[in-house]
Order: C-alpha cells, then structure tokens, then sequence
C-alpha cells in the first residue's frame, strides 16, 4: 500500500516554541511577527527573529509559514509590503491569509510566495477552494467542523493541498464567522484578540447552568490514518499561546505515530498506553474528543462542566524538557581535510547528500614542529555555536606541513558557512505563475447618478416579508432563500412593484448540495432579480451554473479596505458594509461600488456546527419549520436567541439587542450609500411593522428631533462609533 508522505505542521507563540517544534521533529512551523497575526496576544517574533528562524529551518529542510491571518483595515495597508519584504526575501515558504485585499496585494508583489486560505476564511467545500485555486492559493485550510468526506472531497476535486487541524482548542463558532467577543468587549476574534464567551457559562430553559458552548481539546492520535487516507496534507497543531513544553510533548508524539503509519500502513495502527497518558499530561482544556471528522456535531463534544486546564504531569514536562529543551538538535556531517605543503589547504563537509569543498591559504613546509592529525583533528572538529556535528574527519596529511591556528579557524568557519548556505538552499519556494487568476470581471461600474439612500428589507420569516410588502417605501427585499423550501411562501407573497433578491444560506456545505437544484429553479424561475451570497462558496457555485444576473454580497464576506472592496466589486454588483468597523474607518473605504449599510438588526454572534438545543436536550431534525429557537441567559441575565437552521444544520447565535443606528441616521444619510438594509430575523409581525414604521419616521425628518422612542426598548450602536482594536 502506497501513502505520500504528510506534513506536520506545529506552532510557534515564540522563538522558545520554535527551537522546541524543530527539535520535536515537526516538517513545517507557523508563525506570527509584531502585526497582522490572528494571536494578538502571544509573544509572536520580532523581525530579527523570523529571519534567524527561517535561517535555522531551512538549515534543517523544515518550513516557516508567516501567519498575516486577521482582517486588516485601510490604514494598516501602507505598511503591509515593506513588513513582508525581508522575509520573502529570505526564502518565506508561505504565509497564511484571510483578508482578499491582502491576497491580492501579495499576490502581486510576491509572486513565488505560497498562499495559503486560512481557516478564518470558512472554506467549508469544493466550491470555495475551486474558487480560490483560481486566485493563486496552493493551500486551504478548510473549516473544522468538516468531515473526512468533505474534506476527501476538497481533495479529490481541487487538487489543492489541505491543511487540516488534529489537536488543540477548538472554536465552538465557524472561524471567520463570529463577533461574539467583538460585540460583547469590542475584542475582535477577526483581529486576533478573542475574550473567550464561549468558555463563558450559560444558563438553559431549564434553568441549569452550564458551559454549552465551551468545546473539548481536538485529539486525533487513533484517527491519523483515516485522515492520511482522507488526503490530508499538513497535520496541524494548535497552539500559538502554549508553552515550549507543550509544542515539542504534542509535536513529538504526533511525529511518531505519523512515521510509524507511513512506514508501515498494514500493520496493526495502536496508541501505546504510555504515550496516551503523556499526551494527557501536556495541558489539555478538561477533555478531549475526535472533532468534527467523524460527527457532524455531538454533545460529547461539549465540557459543559466548567471548562479549564487540567493541569500538565510534572513528570511529562520533565521529561519533555530534558529531550527537546535542554539542547539543540544538530546536523551530523563528516568531513576530509586535506593540508599538504605548498598547496592550500583544503576541506571538505558533507551533509546528507550535500557536499561542499573550501580552500584555505597555503600550507607552508614546517620549520620545527609539523601539524600532526591531531592537531588538525582539534581545529576543525571544534565547531562552536554552529548546527552541526563532526562525527567523523579524514585527514589527508604529508606530516611535513604547517599552517597557524588562525588559518585553521577561518577554514573551518569558511566550509561550515558554505555548507549551511547550501543545506538553506535545499527548499526553494516553488513559482505560482503557473496558477489561473480569475480574470471574469463580470461587472462594470455603476452609473454615479444612481439613486441612493434606497431602504431595503431582510426577512427570514413569511410574516416578516408580508409585512415588508405593506410598506410602500420598501422596494427591494431580501429573502431568505431556505423559506420557499419549507413551503411558506406563495406566488401572491410576491408584488410586481418590489424588487426580490434571494437570499441564500450563511453556511453552504455538503449538506446543502440536496437543495442547490431547487434554488437553481429558483433563480431560473424569474421572480428573483439577483442572489445575495454569504461565503465563497456560494459566489463559486453561481460561477458554475453559469448564473450572469446581479450578485449582492452580505457583510459575512469582508471588506474591511479597499483593496478587499475593489477585490469582490469585480465578482458583486452590489457589497454589504461590514459590521465591525467605525465611523471614520468605513469612511476610509472608497465607494466606487454600490454600497449597502446595515442600519437595523440583531447581529448574528456567530455560526456553528455544534447544536445548543441538541446538546441540552434533544435533536429536532425540524427542517420543515420556521421557528426552530433555543434561549440561553448570559451572567448579567441578558436573553441569547439561537436559532437552529436545521435545512442545512447549523445554529445561530444572535445578540441580546439590536443594532440600531437611528441616532446617526442624519450623518448616515449624507454619505448617499446605495441602499440602507433593515434586518429582520427574530422579530414576530408586530415588531416588525414597529420597526419600519420608526425607521420611515426618521428617514423623513433626518434632522429633526423625533420623540417616538425606539419601539424594541434597548439597542445597541455596534461599532459605528467604538470599532475593534
């Protein structure tokens, strides 16, 4: 049985983590410098300290994959290439993104670095990694709640490398897709700087309080050769925020169990008791589990206890510590010295199948007391602060020569540079020109004389779209697309005076493949004017049924600076605003496209796989249903809505108020954006009428002060006027 060879990728929060991964065995390390990496708050590299790792790595055939994996806004931009330059000067192997404008910066300015989609992007299937094949990317790393189906299937239809997580913390939210954190405490997860709500406990219906959002550590030591089959290509770890013990304790085991598949895939794969219980011992959150490869989601995967670290075995650090912390692992080389009088000495290293040959100055005839091979043995052999061991030197002598200690020295120091020069030059970053750019700019600019301030409608509810319907100012509305699959909807729920947009789901996976005919009927029927996308991975599947009506965007697909803008504006006639930016930053954005900006809403906290209902009480399979909430009470008594999506089974998390910018409306007004969006999504008949008919109010006297109170009671400003770090 013939199985390629996989990646093990380990993580490094500091230059101490770095020694520890490479000194473990790991193929391959990622980290973060002084800006733009999604661990705002580990120590993260200097820039002396990325060059000296890349240095090092190299030197040992390892990687160094540079994360630049947060949403950065305008102002960051300026400083963005010089940042980078140094290192993809240095040989960089890759760097892990998720902000399209930064793809397409360094996909023009560093045209051999690798692109790698990080996690933070939501890949959930084959059709956003087809999507971003197209754009240069040579690695994704898809969303974690995947299965080793999807995941096979990413493989299989794309070619892409995929680069998958097998231990560590897990998100309880799709990556990408939650404000929780940034809604909560202005401390953005996009950014970096997760609070961590989830860990937080919760109280249920029933009263009880427990941790339902809090997931176990991933584990996935038995299920190794279920994901080397599955075409898996990078095993990755987590942990940027651990200690040394901890990178080089889970890095080293994971290396051995990889080796000891790949040497041998038919024998019998088993986990030692001895290395189970050390794996344990290197700080695990509670318990763990099998993530989401083999389950779709699964209380078991809850703590729903007080999550926490269970501590580490000060007998498993020990032991960790004195194998891979207490030194350095070294290149073994062998070399030949050759010091003859009258020619110039010479010395050869050799490294695996690296050999390099230096000269020295000329060797004299000795005048008293030749050098004898030990003397010789004793110069070159000593090889200091170097990555190398001399386990053996031939001497090639006449026994009749001399040369100063001095020259000695400079020949030893003259082959170990060469030698490490060429070791560093064993990986060279591969070229990606080769790779197709989407070139299909679909759209053209819009008219500047287009008329703006237009008041649009979300519904997710058939009550919510008849009531939209009633109000005369209303002209286009949003709607969700999985209603016309649960039969709520008739032909009159439509006006020939409005204008339809569908709606299609916030998470598009395998799952939803079973709907993906009936939307195409959908669309194909007429009734809908354009489609409005959540992810890639529906923009790539319009892109492959041939769709050529108006695409919209939502806020889901960022746009936090130009670049990103400018980036979906080619592919989206019209884009959504995104929620985490201020005032002056969306102020930053320049508004070639048309632009929609929310001004109503509760705000989805986040997206997950895991089910609350199912994991508190039991699974509701109701996919024909409209109502499918759960309500859990945070510490300071405020009600969470979820709702569960069952059509396409992922729930949603929404704020405790909404969001409401009726104060800032006559500013906002100015600014002649294309359309103001109104979301409505848990709101009944009544508050909905309330809420339009307060938003007409103030949209017809801007400027004069209106005493009618916001009907919903409290709300919230968002970020208009804070923003996120």
């Amino acid at each position: 049985m013939s199985i390629k060879k996989v990646e093990l990728l380990a993580p490094a929060g500091d230059f101490a983590c770095f020694r520890a991964a490479v000194n473990a065995g790991a193929d391959a390390v990622y980290l973060g410098g002084g800006q733009y990496g999604a661990r705002a708050y580990a120590s993260n590299f200097t820039k002396d300290e990325i060059l000296e790792a890349l240095r090092i790595a190299h030197l040992f055939g390892r990687k160094i994959y540079l994360t630049v994996n947060t949403l950065i806004k305008e102002q960051e931009f300026e400083n963005l290439i010089p940042y980078m330059r140094p290192f993809y000067e240095a040989g960089l192997d890759g760097v892990i993104f998720q902000d399209v404008g930064v793809l397409e910066y360094f996909r023009e300015n560093f045209p051999r670095l690798e692109l790698h989609a990080s996690t933070q992007m939501t890949i959930t299937g084959a059709y956003g990694a087809a999507y971003l094949k197209k754009l240069g990317v040579c690695r994704v790393v898809p969303a974690r709640e995947l299965s080793l189906d999807e995941i096979r299937d990413i493989k299989e239809k794309t070619g892409l490398e995929v680069e998958c997580f097998v231990h560590g913390a897990m998100c309880y939210a799709y990556s990408g897709q939650c404000l929780f954190s940034s809604i909560l405490g202005g401390r953005s997860g996009n950014r970096g700087r997760c609070a961590g709500p989830c860990r937080l406990p919760y109280t249920d219906n029933k009263g009880r309080k427990q941790y339902p959002l809090s997931l176990k550590d991933l584990y996935t030591l038995p299920m190794l050769p279920a994901l080397i089959q599955a075409g898996v290509d990078s095993f990755k770890i987590e942990g940027r925020m651990k200690r040394p013990e901890y990178v080089a304790g889970v890095t080293a085991i994971y290396r051995k169990y990889i080796d000891l598949y790949l040497e041998n895939p038919d024998r019998l794969y088993k986990i030692s008791a001895k290395d189970e219980q050390c794996i344990r011992g290197l700080y695990i959150r509670s318990d763990t589990c099998g993530g989401y490869y083999q389950n779709h989601n699964d209380k078991s995967m809850i703590t729903l206890k007080e999550p926490g670290y269970s501590g580490s075995v000060p007998e498993v650090i020990d032991a960790v510590r004195e194998k891979y912390l207490s030194k350095n692992i070294l290149l073994p080389i062998v070399g030949t010295a050759k010091i003859y009088a009258k020619e110039p000495a010479e010395l050869t290293f050799e490294q695996a199948d690296i050999s390099v040959t230096v000269k020295g100055d000329l060797v004299s005839p000795a005048v008293n007391r030749p050098l004898t091979e030990e003397d010789i043995l004793q110069k070159l052999g000593k090889l200091g602060d170097t990555f190398f061991s001399l386990t053996k030197l031939t001497i090639d002598t006449d026994h009749g020569s001399f040369l100063p200690v001095k020259a000695l020295n400079e020949l030893r120091r003259a082959a170990c540079s060469e030698l490490e020069k060429k070791c560093c030059e064993r990986l060279q970053s591969v070229d990606k020109k080769g790779w197709h750019f989407l070139e299909d700019l679909r759209y053209k600019r819009n008219d500047c004389n287009q008329e703006t301030n237009v008041v649009c409608v979300l519904v997710t509810t058939a009550e919510q779209l008849l009531t939209a319907n009633s109000f005369s100012g209303v002209r286009r509305i949003y709607v969700d697309a999985d209603l016309l699959l649960k039969g709520k909807l008739s032909e009159e729920c439509f006006l020939p005076e409005k204008q339809y947009i569908l709606a299609l789901p916030y998470i598009f996976r395998k799952r939803s493949y079973l709907y993906i005919d009936t939307y195409k009927k959908i669309i194909d029927s007429g009734q809908f004017s354009g489609v409005m996308v959540r992810n890639f991975e529906e923009l790539e599947w319009l892109n492959t049924i041939g769709y050529t009506g108006e695409i919209c965007s939502d806020y889901t697909l960022y746009t936090w600076n130009n670049a990103a803008l400018q980036f979906l504006a080619k592919q989206c006639s019209q884009i959504t605003f995104p929620l985490e930016l201020n005032q002056k930053e969306l102020e930053k954005l320049t508004v070639d496209s048309n632009v929609v900006f929310v001004l109503y809403g509760y705000i989805p906290l986040m997206f997950s796989a895991n089910c609350v209902k199912k994991t508190l009480e039991h699974c509701i399979n109701n996919s024909t249903g409209t109502n499918n909430r759960y309500h859990l009470t945070d510490r300071y008594q405020n009600d969470i809505t979820i709702v569960q999506n069952c059509a396409h089974c992922y729930n949603i998390l929404y704020n405790t108020v909404p969001l409401s910018l009726h104060k800032q409306l006559a500013q906002i007004l100015k600014k002649n954006y294309q359309a103001l969006r109104i979301d409505f999504s848990i709101e009944d008949k009544q508050q909905t009428k309330a809420v339009l008919e307060f938003y007409f109010n103030q949209i017809t006297c801007p400027e004069t002060e209106i005493t009618v109170k916001f009907p919903l009671g409290e709300f919230t400003n968002g970020h208009y006027k804070r923003g996120v770090e």
